[in-house]
């Protein structure tokens, strides 16, 4: 409809700044989501948002029982405005939605069963769960995961830090779903929803029509 506030807010968009954000729309993943447990350190979070972001993951489920963690948006750079960033209290509340959704979740941790990243199965949703700096994954989360991964390393350190580990796994998995039939891309309804919420971000009274509408 012409007055549909999200209409009005799409036509007033510059022609060049719809075709970037459609472009973002056309590479987004639905099939592929991060999981963070616990973060203690702002400036991870924040780079794992623009991780995910930068390589086209729409969805981020933040677990914290702890504190309401805020990231930096001197290292997100904007990119946590594009993201849908769910919160939980518990795992057991992500866990039980990402399995609603046809999830199959693994846990970066190093377990005598992990498999190489690079053999995490994609024919099917992926959700990578990172735990915290200090504690790793907790039993908790990993009640609820199906597997888990390690990155092979060939130097002397163990481990990468949480937000470089999110990074070089996303990376390799989001390769893999990208070529697969379909791509892993957005349903058309996911598409809606996204651009539900970009929107009114785009333009700057958007917000305040928005909240007019009905």
């Amino acid at each position: 409809m012409a007055d549909d506030p999200l209409d009005i807010i799409r036509q007033a968009l510059r022609p060049e700044r719809w075709a970037k954000m459609e472009r973002a729309l056309n590479h987004r993943l639905g099939a592929v989501r991060v999981v963070i447990e616990n973060l203690h350190h702002p400036h991870n979070l924040s780079a794992v948002m623009r991780t995910c972001e930068g390589l086209g993951v729409q969805h981020l489920h933040v677990v914290d029982t702890r504190e309401n963690t805020v990231p930096s948006r001197r290292i997100t750079l904007g990119a946590h405005k594009w993201l849908s960033i769910h919160r939980h209290d518990r795992f057991e509340e992500c866990g039980r939605d990402l399995k609603a959704r046809g999830f199959r979740l693994f846990a970066a941790m190093l377990d005598p069963g992990a498999v190489a990243l690079e053999e995490i199965p994609v024919d099917a949703p992926v959700a990578l769960v990172f735990g915290n700096e200090r504690d790793g994954v907790s039993p908790a989360a990993r009640a609820w995961c199906d597997g888990a991964y390690t990155i092979p390393m060939y130097g002397f350190v163990q481990s990468f830090n949480v937000s470089v580990a999110v990074a070089v796994s996303l990376y390799s998995v989001t390769q893999r779903v990208r070529q697969r039939p379909g791509g892993g891309l957005l349903t058309a309804e996911e598409r809606r929803e996204v651009l539900e919420q970009w929107l009114p971000k785009s333009l700057r009274f958007g917000r305040r029509l928005v909240r007019g509408r009905g």
